[in-house]
């Protein structure tokens, strides 16, 4: 088997970042996300930075807080809460 340095680790099959020409993956927003799209995107980003080489940890970690899916999925509910939708997840 051949073994990976790690410059060369690289995660595949992502839904909710993408990568960015400087290696950094970049969250995608999204207006509405539902709780189970937060705790996915949660996921990923601990991934993301379990992975990331300490040289770059900071500046992912920088790059993943300018956007909240929590902040989306709170706006979400409240859409469904405004409109009288009772949501089950």
């Amino acid at each position: 088997m051949k073994r990976h340095s790690e410059n060369e680790t690289h995660i595949t099959n992502l839904r909710y970042h993408t990568r960015g020409l400087d290696d950094l993956y970049i969250p995608i927003p999204f207006l509405f996300v539902t709780s189970r799209m937060r705790d996915e995107i949660a996921a990923e980003r601990q991934l993301i930075i379990d992975l990331a080489q300490s040289a770059t940890k900071v500046r992912q970690l920088e790059l993943l807080s300018r956007y909240d899916p929590c902040v989306s999925a709170d706006a979400f509910n409240s859409v469904l809460h405004l409109f009288e939708v009772d949501r089950q997840d």
